[in-house]
């Protein structure tokens, strides 16, 4: 059974998570950019794997799998949002060359990981996520990291909008597009980093793009999406974790389904509502 604590920090740590999530998702599904949540996501793994094989091999107890994960994700933002890069290669190919090396890497350095130093459960809860056993300094990190990434957006609000819905209109507005696009990745890579010890990186899509799509659904206003998106996404979080409570099923995957279900069960009504607005009107 969870102690009392545990329990807190862990609604406290996804409560602060689902707003970031909202708020960095919805610049993400507007911009259409869900592979590179993708791809930035999986490559955090090559960083925990080589942060478990300094711990476990050279006694590195300092470099934490968030700190691997940081310097991975980081990086790899960097190098998609890179305009050099995007003028040798297509964005999807270099994602992919980034998710699956990534991977490789993280899967490569577990392999040597000292069994003896490092249990196979103690990696296996960045891939599915170990929100059970968060603990207070955690909680403050994540609530300081977020909070400087929400008054950085709050700053860049205007440039990050117009570049994310028009970059050519962006640039004739005089905004430095490619520092915008290179701010937004980073953004995103932290917020996977700071997820991936939430919920797992396995999961780390489904919190960042269902709730803004499906507030994409009903809201044309960016600051709309966005204030719907944070309120779908900690009422359902919420939901997932007491079910997941109650029933003993893994968080991160009961936040997932629990997403994927009501984001199926809003197309469906969205349909059903448009066919009968459409009926209205032809009568």
């Amino acid at each position: 059974m969870l102690s009392s604590s545990l329990i807190q920090n862990m609604f406290i740590c996804t409560a602060i998570c689902c707003i970031l999530a909202a708020v960095i998702g919805t610049f993400v599904v507007v911009k259409r950019i869900v592979f590179v949540t993708g791809g930035i996501a999986h490559t955090t793994f090559g960083g925990v794997g080589l942060a478990f094989y300094l711990q476990s091999n050279f006694l590195m107890m300092w470099f934490k799998p968030m700190l691997g994960a940081a310097i991975f994700a980081v990086s790899a933002a960097v190098i998609m949002a890179s305009p050099k890069v995007s003028r040798m290669l297509r964005e999807d190919s270099v994602i992919g060359v980034l998710w699956s090396v990534g991977m490789a890497l993280g899967v490569i350095f577990m392999h040597y990981v000292d069994t003896s130093v490092i249990t196979p459960a103690g990696y296996e809860t960045v891939l599915f996520g170990s929100m059970v056993f968060l603990t207070r300094p955690d909680v403050y990190l994540i609530a300081a990291v977020t909070s400087a990434i929400l008054i950085l957006v709050a700053l860049l609000f205007r440039d990050l909008q117009l570049t994310t819905f028009d970059e050519t209109q962006a640039k004739l507005s005089g905004i430095n597009v490619t520092a915008m696009n290179v701010i937004l990745y980073v953004m995103v890579a932290i917020t996977c980093v700071l997820m991936a010890n939430l919920i797992g990186i396995i999961m780390i899509i489904a919190l960042m793009t269902i709730p803004p799509a499906m507030a994409n659904m009903f809201c044309n206003d960016l600051k709309e999406m966005i204030i719907s998106a944070t309120v779908i996404s900690l009422c359902l979080t919420m939901l997932a974790l007491l079910i997941s409570i109650a029933t003993d099923i893994p968080p991160g995957a009961t936040v997932a389904i629990v997403l994927g279900v009501s984001f199926m069960i809003s197309v469906i009504a969205r349909s059903v509502s448009g066919k009968l607005a459409a009926g209205r009107i032809s009568a």
